[in-house]
């Protein structure tokens, strides 16, 4: 399944920061609304918008974390932070959730993140 969601350029570089400067493999991306499609194991990918276009994706573990104590966001979807994966700038639609919705497909190339 594929999930998207939007990022401003600070937080996915954050996010990958943290994945290469500082090693940490897998990240969390908080929601408040459980995927209720994710298959096991990462066969799911996050697609990021940034800037009104997607810019790339990472691979979704599957496994979705629950704080109960985060009214806002409760839902945690795991993700590997350092296998992001660049694509050609397309124009995405307006959102302010999570979209089910597939975005285009990969087409993998490297940095910058955001257009």
């Amino acid at each position: 399944m594929d999930l998207g969601v939007t990022m401003g350029p600070e937080v996915l570089e954050d996010k990958l920061d943290e994945a290469h400067e500082r090693a940490r493999r897998e990240a969390i991306w908080n929601t408040r609304n459980l995927p209720k499609r994710l298959t096991p194991g990462w066969t799911n990918r996050l697609f990021v918008a940034c800037r009104g276009r997607w810019v790339g994706w990472f691979p979704l573990s599957g496994d979705v974390l629950w704080n109960p104590e985060d009214e806002g966001a409760p839902y945690g979807l795991v993700f590997q932070a350092a296998k992001w994966t660049r694509i050609a700038p397309v124009a995405a639609p307006r959102f302010r959730r999570s979209s089910a919705e597939s975005p285009p497909p990969p087409l993998p190339s490297k940095f910058p993140h955001c257009p």
